[in-house]
């Protein structure tokens, strides 16, 4: 239990034992007065800042035993601010340090981990007024009470409010957490921390040069960095010059606490947390030094992306070009960028690095590598001007500036250097040269600074971290400086340790003893490798086990499932609820089944289309079958009325169900009063707890996958608090957000479980990475196949160049693979270390097609310590919902058009939404995607068309610009030359030859039409007939046997023989002549057979992909769908 929840389990018993007296909750103010009175607090009302409040909305004075608060606001406001500061008199703290933090009765229990909340970490301070904001409120409205109002009584969250005369907002929350999140047990005992060992005893009174303890799994390492602040403490060193690096805000948190339970007033004093956050801290002390504002904006991933992208355009890149979608390359350059700023490598260096490379280039291959690094140095440096000129900082400029800063500036280093006496750093393997070259800065004899890691635990070589930064520790970096190795691991059994001790003796880049010594008696049971026939058998092995663990004394809460990415987690974690095991993991939050639901809610109020109704049609309060959603989504394509107004009369929509016209009445109910410009919030706040019984349902039930649901709404409705102003309609915002979020990959932190959440028995689903510094009785780790570990080096998107990363003795493609493999090793070193009992493998004996498929090598170097036993599972995994078939009539005269056919390759659920449904919408336009609408409307005109002068294509390319919304952008000068030169390169590309209108030509497959559309024939003086398509886009290596191309082929030589086939690239300014040999052409006729008959059958799964599900017209809608036929004609 954190510092938070048990300031709130204080506050809620101070309630009990008021009402107990006889005081009235629903009278906040004289309730709040009341136990004021009863501690003998004078509370006096003064003026809006009045002197005497020194900034802040109230103050109370220990000595003086008085509460002043601002007279301002409604009744509940104010009996707020006096819960606040009753807050400091229980828990007997008020600061009178003249800092002034703002009061939020809305404040949530944990901030959202987006955007600048993903890098502040509060102050001890900044904690206790969140602390003291949460017992306001628990105090006056306990969890347990307004969540029998709830479920008990029947009050929604508006009678509440209007009951209790507070804001909606404050209710909302407060039954948020109540509903939602797992109630926390009261802690039964207190954490007894062990008597330091002589080697932590060593380690925490190490004075004078610069020390670095290494510390293993399990060792006490938290406990000795602890000791050593005590210690510090001890001799008299003052707190505020003792500065405690980590890097997370979690771990911050964690020793913050720990300290300020024993030594309150100096864990106020000492600065405590991540690099980054202290780095940002530097950026607003001196922002003076570094011409950025006091508070500069920081901006995450998706809005750089969204800088560039205007400007990407005009840099003439050639390797990086992309005029289509350019979002996937700046996303890819940004994190080169982002890589550079880990090596303090900023764009002027980074220029001369390319430029060395490309002297030095040698042959074709190092010579485009050398250009590319030139072409990411030119955005570099154009993204740092439009940063300074909007002043801002992104994620690696929070330690970059500082180090910089502190390296060129003698006053400011000196003055920091003065400042703090002592710095400590934990998992110190887990630095960049960034942070090192901040805290050489810092201290640059090493005198005093302290540093404990593992260089066997380095798991984020992705971002800078490295094991050479251990190895320079005395060295290069901070000469001279000492070591200690705590070596008694107090965590796992004999059989584990000597397990995990005995890889770490053959892991690479290793020189000195690693084997740990283990405390704990032997269990007498090896860690077991159990070992299936196939790989869809791995998930039934292990819920079986997992099972059997259960019932010999391990709950589920206690056991732990690990992969290396979240992808392959999801699909166990669905695997496993199918077998009845109940897991405990939020996965993509985005993509949850839930989430999707509640998105779909949301974008009913602003599609016109109401494709969300598919979703919403599933749901039991508004249940319609298939039928009744069809002609509601016809209807809507068939008119142009506004968003939502379908739903105040049913009556109109044909063929509608007596059960259909219900379930619209009640989801206009539940929808009423909200418009296109409502706040998702709010919305959903009020949907969840007054509309609906929605949030009680999840909080009455006893099955732990509806509580996990519960969590994870809690999570969204958690971001969706922190959501930035911006123009635009506050759903559209969010949905397009919500896009740019998962394509980004920028949603990984949501991923994270609330810490209310600990206390539900469910099996614990993470990433090694996620599970690093945790431990459980039980690990689990499946696929331990030598296909999946260690997985196989790939080069990055993005060469890196020659000479940024600091201690590569070799070319960088050489040292990135090195480091991969050296990280694989930890990766597992890490995940065989978290376990406590028992630590169970899972592999698969032969591959889907009958080979065999061999374990690991890794379990190799584990000798004997690993039983292996063969299992034969009798289950089988249940077929999701959306994977089952659909019941779909298609008229026997269908025809099909090759692009239909394409996509249904490329994903089946997505034609079914959009050929079959046809749903409408279309994923987030870009200016350079409106661009290539413009291009494409004057494409039809322009094909076949030779009569169209110079002035009368400009004049056309300025009209389309205009429909497509683009004549008042910005860069439009810019997309007004980019289409002119692609429709110049149209026409040049007819070399003479006369242009025809195309057409379309239909082909019988499988006893299937198929029709096959070109845009125009070119005929030359000889004859000569060449049928063309033209694309406005790029040409991608996939078009080279795509069905589209197949079916253009085989149009071709069925309706045109003789003739050649071409296709124009207008963003490439190329053409390509698609061609395929019979055999293969035969093939993929076969597979455009069996796709035809796949739909009509009804066959619709989802491929799912990272990278092209957030472009996806129906990301939020895909999933299942409401039960019924789907009559339909497709032509």
């Amino acid at each position: 239990m954190d510092a938070v929840e048990a300031a709130r389990q204080i506050a809620a018993r101070l309630h009990t034992e008021a009402v107990q007296r006889g005081e009235s909750p629903w009278r906040p103010y004289e309730f709040a007065m009341a136990e004021a009175k009863r501690r003998e607090i004078d509370v006096e009302a003064v003026a809006e800042g009045a002197a005497q409040l020194n900034g802040a909305r109230a103050t109370y004075s220990a000595r003086d035993q008085l509460i002043l608060y601002e007279d301002k606001g409604i009744d509940f406001e104010k009996a707020f601010l006096i819960a606040h500061e009753i807050g400091h008199a229980e828990l007997g703290d008020s600061p009178d340090d003249g800092q002034i933090f703002e009061v939020d009765p809305t404040r949530s229990a944990e901030s959202s981990p987006v955007g600048m909340d993903r890098v502040i970490d509060y102050s001890h301070r900044q904690r206790l007024e969140v602390q003291m904001d949460l017992f306001a409120r628990e105090f006056l409205l306990p969890r347990k009470l307004v969540r029998q109002l709830h479920l008990d009584q029947g009050l929604t969250v508006t009678s509440i409010a209007s009951k209790l005369g507070a804001n909606l907002e404050i209710v909302a929350q407060q039954l948020l957490d109540a509903l939602l999140l797992p109630e926390v047990e009261p802690a039964s005992e207190t954490l007894r921390e062990r008597t330091p060992n002589s080697e932590q005893r060593e380690a925490s009174n190490h004075r004078g040069p610069a020390y670095l303890l290494e510390a293993g799994p399990g060792t006490g390492k938290t406990q000795t960095l602890i000791t050593r602040v005590e210690s510090l403490l001890s001799d008299g060193v003052d707190p505020a010059g003792i500065l405690l690096l980590t890097f997370s805000n979690k771990a911050a948190g964690e020793m913050a606490h720990r300290l300020a339970q024993r030594h309150p007033q100096a864990a106020a004093a000492i600065s405590i947390g991540t690099f980054h956050a202290f780095g940002l801290d530097l950026i607003r002390r001196f922002n003076d030094q570094l011409d950025l504002p006091k508070n500069p904006r920081l901006l995450d991933r998706t809005e750089a992306v969204e800088l560039l992208e205007v400007e990407f355009h005009r840099l003439n890149l050639i390797h990086f070009r992309d005029i289509y979608d350019s979002t996937p390359r700046i996303a890819e350059i940004l994190g080169a960028i982002s890589r550079a700023k880990d090596e303090v490598v900023n764009a002027d260096r980074y220029l001369q690095l390319a430029q060395a490379m490309l002297a030095a280039a040698t042959d074709e291959e190092s010579l485009q590598n050398a250009q590319r690094v030139e072409e990411i140095a030119q955005v570099y440096r154009r993204y740092e001007e439009i940063k300074r000129a909007q002043k801002c900082v992104d994620f690696g400029d929070l330690v970059l500036l500082p180090a910089l800063l502190l390296e060129q500036n003698e006053e400011v280093r000196n003055r920091l250097q003065q400042l703090y006496d002592h710095v400590l750093v934990d998992e110190y393997q887990d630095v960049n040269r960034s942070s090192v070259r901040l805290l050489a800065a810092l201290k640059p004899d090493g005198k005093n600074l302290w540093v404990v890691g593992d260089p066997k635990q380095s798991i984020y070589r992705f971002r800078g971290a490295s094991s050479f930064n251990v190895t320079q520790f005395g060295n290069q970096d901070f000469s001279g400086g000492q070591r200690g190795r705590l070596i008694k691991n107090y965590r796992s059994s004999v059989e584990i340790v000597d397990t995990f001790s005995t890889f770490a003796t053959q892991m690479r880049g290793l020189h000195e003893e690693t084997r740990l010594v283990p405390t704990r008696d032997n269990s007498g049971i090896a860690p077991e490798l159990q070992c299936v026939e196939r790989g869809n058998q791995l998930s039934v092995a292990l819920a079986d086990n997992i099972e059997k663990l259960r019932e010999q004394g391990f709950p589920y809460r206690n056991q732990a499932v690990l992969c290396g990415g979240n992808e392959r987690l999801a699909a166990i974690a669905a695997e496993l609820e199918s077998l009845k095991i109940p897991v405990l993991f939020l996965g993509s939050l985005f993509e949850r089944r839930e989430i999707k639901d509640l998105l779909s809610l949301l974008s009913i109020l602003t599609d016109r289309r109401a494709a969300g109704l598919l979703r919403v049609a599933t749901w039991p309060e508004f249940a319609m079958r298939m039928e009744d959603v069809v002609s509601i989504l016809n209807h809507l394509r068939d008119t142009q009325d506004p968003p939502r107004t379908w739903l105040n009369d049913p009556g109109k929509i044909p063929r509608l169900s007596r059960e259909g016209v219900n379930s619209i009445n009640r989801l206009a109910e539940a929808l009423a009063g909200f418009t296109t410009e409502s706040q998702p919030w709010r919305v959903l706040s009020v949907f969840l707890l007054d509309r609906t019984r929605q949030a009680a349902d999840i909080a009455l039930s006893n099955d732990v996958a509806v509580r996990a649901q519960g969590v994870a709404i809690w999570q969204f409705m958690n971001f969706l608090r922190g959501q930035p102003a911006a123009q635009g309609l506050p759903i559209v915002r969010l949905l397009n957000r919500v896009r740019r979020l998962i394509l980004l990959g920028d949603d990984r932190d949501l991923r994270q479980m609330p810490d209310a959440a600990s206390g539900l028995d469910a099996v614990r689903l993470m990433t090694i990475h996620g599970a690093k510094g945790l431990e459980f009785d039980v690990i689990h780790l499946p696929g331990m196949s030598k296909d999946t570990l260690p997985t196989s080096w790939r080069r990055p998107p993005c060469p890196i160049p020659d000479g940024m990363i600091e201690g590569a003795h070799e070319g960088s493609d050489e040292h990135l693979q090195k480091a991969h493999d050296q990280e694989q090793e930890c990766l597992f070193y890490v995940a065989l270390s978290r376990a406590k009992e028992r630590l169970c493998f899972y592999a698969a004996k032969t591959k889907s097609n009958g080979h065999n498929r061999p374990t690991t090598p890794f379990l190799e170097r584990l000798q004997n310590h690993v039983r292996r036993t063969e299992v034969a599972p009798t289950r089988e995994i249940p077929a999701p919902p959306e994977e089952t078939s659909i019941p779909a009539v298609l008229e026997a005269d269908n025809t099909f058009r090759d692009s239909e056919l394409a996509l249904y390759d490329k994903c089946p659920r997505r034609f079914l939404y959009t050929h079959i449904l046809r749903t409408g919408g279309k994923r987030q336009q870009t200016g350079l995607m409106m661009m290539h609408d413009a291009v494409r409307q004057v494409c039809d005109e322009l094909a076949g068309n030779d009569e169209i002068t110079d002035e009368q294509l400009v004049e056309k390319v300025q009209s389309a610009l205009k429909t497509t919304g683009l004549s008042d952008h910005g860069y439009v000068d810019d997309y007004k030359a980019l289409a002119e030169q692609m429709l110049g390169f149209l026409r040049s590309s007819r070399n003479g030859r006369k242009a025809a209108p195309g057409g379309a030509a239909e082909i019988e497959i499988g006893g299937h039409n198929v029709k096959v559309a070109f845009d125009e024939t070119l005929t030359d003086q000889a004859g000569n007939q060449v049928i063309r398509r033209i694309r406005s886009g790029h040409f991608r290596k996939t078009h080279e046997d795509d069905l589209a191309t197949v079916a253009f082929i085989l149009m071709g030589t069925r309706q045109f023989p003789g003739a050649s086939l071409e296709v124009a690239y207008l963003a490439d300014q190329k053409t390509w002549e698609p061609s395929m040999g019979g055999k293969k052409l035969g093939n993929r006729a076969e597979l455009i057979q069996k796709i035809l008959t796949a739909i009509t059958t009804g066959q619709f799964p989802a491929e799912r992909s990272s990278r092209t599900c957030p472009n996806c017209p129906a990301l939020f809608v895909c999933g299942e769908v409401p039960l019924g036929n789907i009559s339909k004609k497709v032509s």
